[in-house]
């Protein structure tokens, strides 16, 4: 694995482990000086930054002028020594999509909930270039090439995987991806490895199993 590849591989485990971040974006009322948001989101099939905003919000007035943003993202124990990603890209509305919407709702049911609110609407983050920082030579520049061509399981596949596959009690499946998949289990969000081999649905289908399982 070359270094650009193991930094991609260690920003998308940051991102599938992190519920919110910080949105910078072009300030409309102060020209010249970013304005930054604290916001929830999730991420689409690629692990590309998923927002949900209203049209009436200061970033969204700031976007609608200017979609170049940035968007930061770190470690729950925010520390200098912990793992952090700056993404630069844009930030554009999404064409309906309902598999995105309902990887939205079992990601964020909340966030999903302001969506029946005419105001509100869904905006992704089409990256250009990230910097990924986890201590002291394990730092560099992400290409945004790397999320468009890094293997990527389909939301089609990934909600027919989600509807056959049978959880003990008090779990839900509400995520999975090629590197792990997300539970909520008791109200509580946990993110498993999956350790499958090959770009394989039925392979994919037997690790999830066997995460189950154990």
């Amino acid at each position: 694995m070359t270094q650009s590849s193991a930094l991609f591989s260690s920003a998308l485990a940051l991102l599938r482990q992190t519920q919110h971040g910080v949105l910078a974006t072009q300030s409309l009322v102060l020209p010249g000086y970013p304005h930054a948001s604290w916001l929830p989101f999730v991420l689409d099939e690629a692990g590309r930054i998923v927002l949900v905003i209203s049209r009436l919000a200061e970033h969204t007035q700031n976007v609608l002028l200017d979609e170049k943003v940035s968007f930061l993202v770190h470690e729950p124990s925010a520390t200098l020594s912990g793992a952090r990603l700056t993404i630069l890209g844009d930030l554009q509305p999404v064409p309906d999509d309902p598999l995105l919407v309902a990887r939205l709702a079992r990601q964020n049911p909340q966030l999903a909930s302001y969506l029946a609110m005419a105001d509100f609407s869904v905006w992704r983050l089409w990256p250009r270039r990230a910097r990924y920082i986890a201590g002291f030579g394990k730092m560099g520049w992400i290409e945004g090439d790397e999320w468009e061509t890094a293997a990527q399981l389909s939301l089609a596949d990934e909600a027919a995987l989600i509807q056959n596959t049978q959880l003990p009690e008090g779990c839900e499946l509400i995520g999975v991806d090629w590197a792990g998949c997300d539970v909520r289990r008791n109200g509580q969000l946990e993110r498993h490895i999956l350790h499958c081999d090959r770009f394989d649905l039925a392979a994919l289908r037997v690790a999830i199993d066997s995460v189950i399982r154990a």
